[in-house]
């Protein structure tokens, strides 16, 4: 009896260990739910890579230990909402290569006044949105330059902010660019010198050229 017991235990010894090292909602492993809080807005696979089922993802969030905020994306009840919450959902949404970019970016930088309409966002070409929460920005400007992260999020540095903003110049409007750019230098949060050596390693030259008398006077 006991040797049969044994050998059925041997044989749902995986199962076990499954049902195991998934617990009860109720009590979550503390590095799981310590990490979770960590993360800001988290996606379901990463709830998963950390050992939540899609199961017990839905009873946390019944139980409201777990805020759901957008489709397939989610919030620890006791993580904190800040001010980049949009930006954390943005990212958790069009994936680890998007950014922060465009109109947003010159906001968070308190180059404008304007609070932009719609969070912009830097994404691949092939990148596509059917919600009109967002303005994507599809660029071939490789999405690891000229990009720092926040907490939770990437966002473009302050001059790639402008010297893209001189580039979508026709989009945002020409005097919204180069007041952004005037507002960064008068402020000291670049330089002709840190614009002259992003300009460069991000491809835009051409564009500083144009602009540049017009925003260094």
């Amino acid at each position: 009896m006991a040797g049969t017991i044994l050998r059925s235990l041997a044989e749902y010894n995986i199962s076990i260990e499954k049902c195991y090292i998934r617990p009860q909602t109720k009590f979550m492993n503390k590095q799981p739910d310590s990490k979770l809080k960590k993360l800001g807005v988290f996606t379901r696979s990463q709830a998963e890579a950390m050992g939540l089922s899609h199961q017990s993802l839905s009873r946390l969030v019944e139980e409201e230990r777990i805020i759901r905020v957008g489709r397939g994306m989610y919030l620890h009840s006791e993580g904190e909402l800040g001010r980049d919450i949009d930006y954390q959902v943005a990212c958790a949404k069009f994936g680890p290569q998007s950014a922060i970019g465009g109109l947003t970016a010159l906001f968070h930088y308190n180059l404008i006044e304007q609070v932009p309409g719609q969070v912009w966002v830097l994404v691949p070409p092939t990148q596509i949105t059917h919600t009109r929460l967002y303005r994507l920005i599809r660029t071939k400007i490789k999405l690891d330059r000229g990009i720092i992260s926040g907490s939770g999020y990437r966002i473009v540095t302050v001059e790639r902010a402008v010297l893209e903003g001189l580039k979508m110049a026709k989009k945002i409007g020409e005097r919204t660019a180069v007041q952004a750019a005037r507002a960064a230098l008068a402020t000291g949060q670049t330089t002709e010198g840190k614009l002259g050596r992003a300009a460069k390693e991000l491809e835009l030259d051409s564009v500083l050229t144009r602009y540049f008398e017009v925003i260094s006077t």
